[in-house]
């Protein structure tokens, strides 16, 4: 995996993306991990939030899983949805 690398989260049926790059405190939660969790119908809050079990990731590898831009959702999300689709069908 490198740092910009895809990742699809899937939770309850529904599947968001982001990038792997917040590798900030410990103690903060992401802007991504924050917007990944309410997007898929987790609660958020860092302290009490999130799920106990159901939450799926798929970390894309290799360089053609790399977003070209960290900061563009839309961008991250049709890649990662091409990244998907090769997935599956490869199986």
């Amino acid at each position: 995996m490198h740092f910009g690398s895809i990742i699809a989260v899937i939770y309850k049926g529904k599947v968001t993306y982001g990038v792997f790059g917040d590798i900030g405190p410990t103690r903060i939660i992401g802007e991504a991990s924050y917007a990944m969790a309410e997007s898929l119908g987790i609660n958020p809050d860092p302290a009490v939030g999130g799920a106990d079990s159901g939450v799926t990731y798929i970390a894309f590898t290799g360089q053609s899983g790399v977003a070209p831009k960290m900061e563009d959702h839309a961008a991250a999300t049709t890649q990662g949805e091409q990244l998907a689709s090769q997935l599956v069908k490869s199986n």
